[in-house]
């Protein structure tokens, strides 16, 4: 049964129905279901493709000597392994992490539905504007979703009431996630564009505080979250999981590598260099 939201006299009653909701798993977003042997396929096919390639590289290193095929297997077969287990680690952190926050999620109004009842008052205000009559500013026709992407068009509305919008997008933006915020390029202005720069000039004042990237294009804006920085213990877990094999992995493929009387040197290199992939790796922001 659709259910309504509480909401004051002034703002336009937006019906919604939960179920898709619910059987999406967030709101305003389809969630493809993972599971964990679709987490095995892909690190196999992606070590299977990289093994395959080492394998051929390493003939065509060797001058096409086909005495060497299984040095060229051994190599072609440690780096696949390697690709598998890097591939299956980082997955697997990310497959835990989103369950996890999938447990947790609430069901939630739809970010769009949400946002056009908090600028219905914008449009009872832009009625009263002189080019109302030919082009209204309307929640329906300028606050949407374009190719996923939540988008609040400013034109049809002056500088005053931009700012407002312009206000009320940062004021959301704990639950608002992606926005596109068209400006326009100021063609049609008789003087100076204002709305363009007014808009950049106070998103960026917030971008940092609010981990927020500005993306600008021709006549737009997104702003894309970032997401917080992990903690430094998610971050400690996430290197425990990853570091052990990876860098077991990575010490063993550059060993061969290496070649004889090189060992312990390639060994040293994979060491590193998995520590290395290990924390970068650990240091990803989770988008929101």
């Amino acid at each position: 049964m659709p259910a309504r939201l509480p909401i004051a006299s002034n703002v336009l009653a937006v019906p919604f129905s939960s179920a898709p909701l619910i059987a999406g798993g967030t709101a305003g977003h389809s969630m493809t279901e993972l599971r964990v042997r679709d987490l095995f396929s892909l690190s196999g096919v992606l070590g299977l493709m990289v093994g395959t390639m080492a394998f051929f590289m390493h003939i065509f290193a060797n001058g096409m000597d086909v005495s060497n095929l299984d040095t060229s297997l051994r190599v072609g077969g440690l780096v696949g392994i390697s690709m598998t287990v890097v591939t299956l680690s980082y997955t697997s952190v990310r497959y835990v992490e989103r369950s996890r926050r999938l447990a947790e999620a609430k069901v939630d109004v739809d970010p769009l539905d949400r946002l056009q009842m908090l600028l219905h008052p914008i449009e009872e205000s832009a009625a009263s504007l002189p080019w109302a009559n030919e082009r209204p500013w309307t929640i329906m026709s300028h606050v949407r979703r374009d190719r996923g992407v939540l988008t609040v068009d400013l034109h049809d509305l002056d500088l005053q009431q931009s700012k407002i919008v312009v206000e009320h997008i940062i004021a959301s933006r704990e639950w608002l996630g992606r926005v596109r915020v068209v400006t326009g390029r100021g063609l049609n202005s008789k003087s100076t564009p204002k709305l363009r720069p007014m808009a950049i000039e106070r998103f960026r004042q917030v971008t940092r505080e609010l981990n927020w990237e500005l993306l600008l294009k021709k006549g737009s804006l997104t702003l894309r979250p970032i997401g917080d920085a992990p903690t430094l213990t998610k971050w400690l877990l996430r290197f425990i999981f990853l570091g052990g094999p990876i860098t077991v992995a990575f010490a063993f493929a550059f060993r061969d590598l290496a070649g004889e009387g090189a060992y312990d040197q390639g060994l040293r290199v994979g060491i590193v260099l998995g520590i290395l992939l290990s924390g970068l790796l650990a240091s990803y922001r989770e988008r929101q």
